[in-house]
């Protein structure tokens, strides 16, 4: 007797119910966030929504990938844009700040290595970061050539700004948009304030006759 094959999941509705998850938990701490809740946030049934995510930690870690690939094509989004470095450099914090702050206490969790938490959570935190950090480096470099900041390691930078957004956003200080401001001014400070390294300048470069100049 041939048995009758079951559909393949639909994208659509997978695609729905991490919509539906990436919204609560970014409304409430992990641990407050039942599996029925996001059931009916995604207009699914509670059997159907196991079907795709057995396990709520599996559902946290599709909505957080998708968090994170979602933010990397924001920022893309804005290094394209025909505006100035500096402007979006600081669209860059506002919007990193605030993408972050949304998942932090998790994001804290997975960091500190928590019980609930596996490897598979911390390899996707891992890459998300990363390729979020290199879209900040094309920004950074993009300035550093246009001459909007100064002489800098556009990676180093690029990492730096990623930790500071990263702190400020588990300290959910509350501050907001006011908080965004200041730590854009604090980056673009940095990166217009930085000097040639010393073997660049031309003080260090030799003459024709072999003696720096």
């Amino acid at each position: 007797m041939s048995r009758t094959l079951q559909p393949p999941p639909s994208a659509a509705r997978r695609q729905r119910i991490v919509e539906a998850a990436v919204r609560l938990f970014a409304a409430a701490p992990y641990a407050s966030v039942r599996m029925d809740e996001i059931a009916s946030a995604a207009a699914v049934a509670k059997p159907t929504l196991y079907r795709y995510f057995p396990t709520k930690e599996t559902l946290f870690i599709a909505s957080l990938e998708w968090t994170l690939n979602d933010l990397r094509m924001e920022l893309q989004a804005i290094g394209q844009e025909p505006i100035p470095c500096d402007r979006k450099l600081r669209r860059l914090v506002a919007l990193v700040l605030k993408r972050i702050e949304q998942i932090a206490p998790a994001l804290h969790a997975i960091e500190n290595r928590s019980p609930e938490w596996g490897v598979q959570s911390r390899k996707v935190l891992r890459e998300g970061f990363r390729n979020i950090q290199a879209e900040i480096s094309c920004i950074v470099r993009e300035g550093t050539r246009q001459g909007y900041f100064g002489w800098i390691d556009a990676d180093q930078a690029s990492l730096a700004i990623l930790g500071g957004l990263r702190m400020a956003a588990h300290s959910r200080s509350g501050r907001g948009p006011a908080l965004a401001e200041t730590m854009a001014d604090f980056f673009l400070g940095g990166l217009r304030g930085a000097e040639a390294p010393a073997r660049l300048l031309p003080s260090a470069m030799p003459n024709s006759s072999g003696a720096a100049a």
